[in-house]
């Protein structure tokens, strides 16, 4: 790939947006082009292989389009919401599973907290004779109370807020309430400020 080390492709690399000298040399070091970045032959993990800072891989994944991954087994997406310090098995877990691979992930105890049900149970008003009845019905309503609530709910977060965080693997008001702000602001490039809002907004709705 890179076959002028300090010269041309350094220089090409520079080009790029969210591209600084330190970046450009790690990149130019591990034989990436820019040509790599604009085609997409380039991932955010091999970026970060590369010795790219995870933040900067983030801006340039953005930037450019690229791939979280080119790995199937669904990695691609653990490493994307590990990249938010604070989430909590459950949010890894759910991010994981967006990739498709539902059957791998095996539910413990700890994930259904705020993990969606496959299936709804049905509800009894009434206990059956035999007691299951009542242990139906209890078990409804804790899925119900387990649910992940919306980033919505909250005032200060619209459609497009909820979606940009999902981006960083938070996709309740638990998971947002758990992560760190300003991590998360410099993952997403947002003004921290803001996400210290969503954050508070989050916590005084869990109270």
């Amino acid at each position: 790939m890179a076959d002028c080390p300090e010269s041309s492709n350094v220089r090409d690399l520079l080009a790029l947006h969210h591209v600084g000298p330190k970046t450009a040399h790690a990149l130019d070091a591990a034989d990436v082009t820019d040509d790599d970045v604009r085609r997409k032959r380039v991932s955010y993990t091999e970026l970060v292989d590369a010795g790219v800072n995870p933040g900067v891989a983030a801006r340039i994944r953005r930037a450019h389009s690229l791939s979280w991954s080119f790995e199937s087994s669904g990695q691609d997406l653990e490493r994307r919401s590990a990249q938010v310090r604070g989430l909590g098995d459950a949010e890894r877990a759910w991010v994981a599973a967006s990739s498709g691979d539902w059957e791998s992930h095996e539910v413990t105890a700890d994930d259904s907290d705020d993990e969606w049900p496959r299936s709804e149970p049905p509800t009894f008003d009434v206990a059956e004779t035999d007691g299951s009845g009542e242990s139906a019905a209890a078990e409804a309503a804790w899925r119900a109370q387990s649910r992940p609530t919306p980033l919505t709910v909250l005032d200060s977060v619209d459609d497009e807020d909820a979606a940009l965080l999902a981006e960083a693997g938070i996709v309740s008001v638990r998971s947002l309430t758990t992560a760190n702000p300003e991590h998360v602001a410099d993952v997403l490039e947002l003004d921290a400020t803001t996400v210290r809002r969503w954050h508070a907004a989050a916590c005084r709705h869990r109270r």
